[in-house]
């Protein structure tokens, strides 16, 4: 009992000691991509944290304080629902999106804020929680399904724990399922971002977090519907327009005083460029227009984001079936060349001032070295290998444009003169001379000794 005691006020401690420290380092902003000279700085955010990942490779791209400790307010939902949905998908758990979730006494006693107003005894379906929790930050419906998952609110924070760090976030704590304050419970940009862009590659979870609203039904204790909107007004203007994002979907939004505002979201253009964007401890600012407190998050990841778009483009490296290189062709009938053509069109993310002649490197690899006839047209003859500052971006297999025809006559001549010319061949060659010179040499060895057998004959 000491020992938990203790512990837990160690955390305390450290994640005070932590968070204090993140103050020091308000400005540590890295741009994970070089080469922006003469582009746009990214802007001064109100957020302590911040991160911007390429949703295509999971590359990060820009990062504020990315591994500073902070608290995850209602980031923590997108765990509870990574948990809940991998439980769905798991055939031997047995348990859909129309599963029953009876609520406990221990969920309407444990819920004191931002619920559904759920009752004891009232029966739910996994999916009405779902969308309570993602959509509506329902606190009551984390507990149920929580309790639904591993029988009790603590065994499923252990469970949320140990999917943190399968998932890379070792510097994550978690001490419930709905993201109320709690000290010991502190997590970092980073390691939201590992676990969001988990998320973000589940559909159930972000066609759920994308939409407007949802509607539970009357249940066993409730007559009339209840109609959720969703609080994320970054992809919904369900409650209001000040905030909406064309592109944008999930994943998650909410605030605690101790954490401030947090936002995760993904944006993608038409050009197929998308991000995940997490922000993480952003401020509020107070508009006399409206007579309310206009939560910062919103605008601190816009004006990220709309950076990012600016800075960053999909650039074409490689056109589909770009002429790369004419190489001769050996035994050829009717052509002696032919052209290797790109059998893709590579595109990568890049600044938008890189120069792609040149900064990227090509490089090619043959599958054989002499090319020799007959080739057909689309053939596989080699490989292009896109390097930029000794590393590989990017591949490409390399085609034949056109069809060369075999030459016969070179053919046998060329099978002749590889024949002869093998090891083997040459032994066997040697091996008969051998044999022919022996055999001479014994024949006129046996002719010179009948010879002399005759020669001594007549003298007698």
């Amino acid at each position: 009992m000491y020992y938990l005691i203790f512990r837990k006020i160690l955390l305390v401690i450290l994640a005070v000691l932590l968070l204090a420290g993140s103050a020091v380092s308000a400005n540590s902003v890295i741009i994970h991509l070089d080469n922006l000279y003469g582009l746009d700085e990214p802007p001064d955010i109100t957020a302590a944290a911040a991160v911007i990942v390429n949703m295509r490779s999971g590359v990060v791209l820009y990062e504020k304080n990315g591994s500073i400790p902070v608290y995850p307010a209602s980031a923590v939902r997108v765990m509870t629902a990574i948990l809940t949905v991998e439980h769905i998908e798991n055939p031997s758990n047995n348990i859909s999106l129309d599963t029953p979730v009876i609520i406990s006494r221990n969920v309407v006693l444990n819920t004191t804020e931002l619920n559904v107003n759920v009752r004891e005894g009232e029966v739910f379906t996994v999916e009405d929680m779902l969308n309570a929790a993602l959509l509506h930050g329902a606190n009551d419906a984390c507990l149920a399904l929580a309790e639904l998952i591993s029988g009790s609110v603590p065994a499923f924070v252990e469970k949320m724990n140990a999917r943190a760090r399968e998932l890379g976030a070792h510097n994550t704590n978690f001490t419930n399922p709905t993201g109320l304050h709690n000290p010991e419970m502190v997590t970092t940009a980073l390691d939201m971002a590992k676990i969001s862009f988990h998320a973000a590659n589940m559909p159930l979870i972000m066609d759920i977090s994308s939409s407007p609203r949802y509607e539970i039904p009357s249940t066993n204790m409730t007559a009339n519907p209840r109609t959720l909107l969703n609080r994320n007004h970054f992809v919904s203007r369900a409650s209001q327009t000040l905030h909406f994002f064309e592109g944008a979907k999930g994943l998650n939004s909410g605030a605690t005083p101790e954490a401030g505002h947090i936002l995760i979201t993904v944006v993608g253009q038409p050009d197929n460029v998308e991000y995940l964007c997490v922000i993480m401890g952003a401020t509020q600012t107070f508009s006399v227009a409206r007579d309310t407190n206009i939560p910062n998050s919103f605008s601190d990841a816009r004006r990220l984001l709309n950076w990012a778009f600016s800075i960053y483009s999909y650039r074409t490296v490689l056109r589909h079936r770009q002429p790369m290189k004419t190489l001769p062709v050996e035994l050829s009938a009717n052509n002696n060349e032919v052209t290797l053509i790109a059998a893709e069109e590579v595109r990568l993310l890049l600044p938008q001032n890189m120069s792609i002649d040149n900064e990227i490197d090509k490089i090619i690899t043959l599958n054989a070295n002499p090319l020799t006839a007959p080739i057909e047209q689309g053939d596989i003859l080699g490989e292009i290998a896109l390097v930029h500052r000794g590393e590989t971006v990017a591949r490409a297999n390399l085609l034949a444009a056109s069809s060369v025809e075999r030459s016969n006559l070179l053919h046998i001549l060329n099978q002749i003169r590889t024949t002869v010319t093998r090891p083997w061949f040459i032994a066997s060659v040697i091996i008969f001379l051998i044999m022919c010179a022996v055999y001479i040499v014994i024949s006129i060895m046996r002719i010179n000794r009948r010879d002399r057998i005759r020669k001594r004959k007549r003298f007698r």
